[in-house]
């Protein structure tokens, strides 16, 4: 594994920490919540959070993957999440914790180095490097989106009775 590599598995987990903090200590009811009509709940963004950080990061250590493949079988079916639990989610986010790491320990320069294309949308292409880049951003982009939204749980939950 190279030293970005590593890099990009630290970052990782400690931003799958935070998400799983971010849902630890809410009724499963919040998961589903959406504080207005066409906001991802906090169960869409989290799903789609784990499946697009192990797209990236798998294209970033030469787990090549097409993103049509990915956008049909992974991205779509995410937005149409509901009905999750909260345990089920913690469960994800430990083993996207573990597959990612299991993915990055395969990373060489070479991965970093290669132009990762998609023949399909040449716009996404990218080098290896900026795979990995672009999966800990989108990762802590959605963080932070999850964040906010259960704050907004939190203001509109009537006397916090979900704590």
């Amino acid at each position: 594994m190279t030293p970005t590599h590593q890099a990009a598995i630290d970052i990782t987990r400690a931003s799958l920490q935070m998400l799983r903090e971010t849902i630890d200590d809410l009724p499963d009811a919040a998961l589903d919540w959406s504080p207005v009509a066409g906001m991802n709940s906090l169960g869409v963004l989290v799903v789609h959070s784990l499946s697009s950080t192990l797209f990236w990061l798998g294209n970033g250590a030469g787990r090549l993957r097409s993103i049509a493949d990915y956008r049909k079988d992974d991205r779509l079916p995410s937005f149409k999440t509901t009905g999750i639990t909260a345990d089920e989610l913690r469960r994800r986010i430990d083993e996207t914790a573990a597959e990612a790491g299991r993915i990055l320990a395969g990373g060489t320069d070479a991965h970093l180095a290669a132009t990762v294309t998609f023949p399909e949308d040449p716009s996404q292409d990218r080098t290896g490097a900026a795979c990995l880049i672009s999966g800990i951003a989108h990762l802590r982009e959605h963080v932070g989106h999850a964040q906010a939204v259960r704050d907004f749980w939190a203001a509109t939950s009537p006397q916090n009775s979900w704590r």
